[in-house]
């Protein structure tokens, strides 16, 4: 068959031209955006997990694009296997991507909202062990579900009149999906209303509820609340929000417009310069296009994101690599200003109001002239070597866990911090002799601390 003679030029144009190339470039960019967002430096940052999972969604909803290219949406089919698969998987794949990606916005402004009004409660529920985690497997697991429907009701057939004609040599192979088979069935009427309440019109309504929130906190002024160590990266991040969000609403909008007041059942669709079908292939780009542009959201708004972006193009050196002479260097002046060496010694320090339980470390002198120290940047995350000493100290800066983990010399500290005022756990093991456990739980009103001393 001679896929020119039965397909017109809009579709020729759409997925023989633009769309292969919009692919190609999300396939690029998200995998790109992929390996940098599971760099160290950026593996504990504020809503890490949900960047990863989106930039996921948006690969795949490249890769599921790929048979709609190749038959054309449909239009073209070069075998029985081919025809089967798009009829279940072929945009239904694509639905279900999309709608993960939809709802991971959706968690994502939701989180923010939360952190700029109800900065109280934020704190309690992000806490709670692996919340991200669960909520990203329940929405994985119903958006799903809710495609399965349209999955298993698809159908592929040949056009000859000869029955079970499996090589089509009289014909040509026609796919219809999950979408189209029972258009004009009552249950499917139903359903397809309970479908768009669930993927588009629900989650629309509620993220520019919560969007709108966020752009009225950073009008007045409400990222400054007490929880945020650091207001110029809370308001990057929700910079980076709304404008994911605001970029699914317009690039949905040709889509969701031909969905909702023109998709109809057409026996000529390919061939026929149908302008409602022009319409169709403009939404179909710019809902891939949606799936691009995030990364460019995060290589412009979110600096940490913008520099490993650097690094693993090769176009900036690693901190590593930029300070591990000139940090040695340092390191050797610093001997020489404080004597010998110095090494970080923990100290437990209780405030006046017996609230609360501070770490400081303080600098003392070691005999060992050939001290190196080495610091790395930026400061959330330090590696000191000294010899055969390492101290590591870890933070991570989201208003809720700071980590400090030191090793000195078959020494170790081992400092847990849960900085949410209700929990702190400090445990410190030192030469195998001591070991001291202080808990404090604070809930508005109690206060229980616990030493415990052992010595073995």
């Amino acid at each position: 068959m001679n896929e020119t003679v039965e397909v017109d030029l809009v579709h020729m144009v759409t997925y023989r031209r633009v769309l292969p190339f919009l692919v190609t470039l999300g396939l690029v960019t998200n995998l790109v955006a992929l390996v940098v967002l599971c760099r160290p430096s950026l593996r504990h940052t504020k809503v890490n997990g949900y960047l990863i999972v989106l930039t996921v969604c948006d690969f795949f909803v490249c890769v599921s694009y790929i048979p709609v290219i190749t038959t054309i949406t449909g239009c073209v089919h070069y075998s029985y296997t081919d025809a089967l698969y798009f009829a279940h998987f072929g945009w239904t794949l694509v639905g279900v991507f999309q709608t993960i990606g939809i709802y991971t916005i959706l968690w994502l402004s939701l989180d923010r909202f939360m952190a700029v009004w109800m900065y109280d409660l934020y704190p309690r529920i992000q806490q709670k062990p692996h919340v991200n985690r669960n909520r990203m497997i329940l929405t994985a697991i119903c958006c799903l579900a809710i495609h399965v429907v349209y999955m298993i009701d698809g159908k592929a057939e040949c056009t000859s009149d000869v029955d079970h004609h499996l090589d089509c040599k009289h014909g040509r192979w026609l796919s219809t999906s999950g979408y189209e088979l029972s258009y004009s069935e009552q249950w499917h009427k139903m359903y397809r209303f309970f479908f768009s309440l669930v993927i588009r019109w629900i989650p629309s309504t509620l993220l520019l509820g919560f969007n709108a929130g966020l752009v009225v906190g950073v009008a007045r002024g409400r990222l400054s609340f007490p929880s945020a160590s650091h207001p110029n990266a809370e308001r990057n991040l929700v910079t980076i929000t709304i404008c994911i969000t605001f970029s699914y609403i317009f690039f949905s909008l040709p889509i969701v417009v031909y969905i909702t007041a023109f998709a109809s059942k057409l026996d000529d669709r390919c061939s026929g310069l149908h302008s409602k079908e022009i319409l169709r292939a403009v939404g179909n780009c710019f809902q891939l296009l949606e799936h691009i542009v995030h990364v460019f959201f995060m290589a412009g708004l979110n600096s940490a994101f913008r520099k490993e972006l650097k690094v693993f193009l090769r176009l900036e050196q690693s901190t590593v690599e930029k300070e591990d002479y000139a940090g040695g260097i340092k390191g050797e002046e610093e001997v020489s200003r404080k004597g010998k060496g110095s090494q970080l010694t923990p100290r437990l320090e209780r405030s006046t109001n017996g609230a609360a339980v501070n770490l400081r470390l303080d600098h003392s002198v070691t005999p060992n002239p050939s001290t190196r120290n080495t610091m790395l940047e930026p400061g959330e995350d330090s590696v000191m070597v000294r010899d055969d000493s390492v101290i590591v100290v870890m933070m991570v800066r989201d208003d809720s866990v700071m980590v400090v983990m030191m090793v000195r010399d078959d020494s170790v500290v081992v400092v847990m911090m849960v900085r949410d005022d209700s929990v702190m756990v400090v445990m410190i093991v030192r030469d195998d002799s001591v070991v001291v456990v202080v808990v404090v739980v604070r809930d508005d009103s109690v206060m229980v601390v616990m030493v415990v001393v052992r010595i073995v």
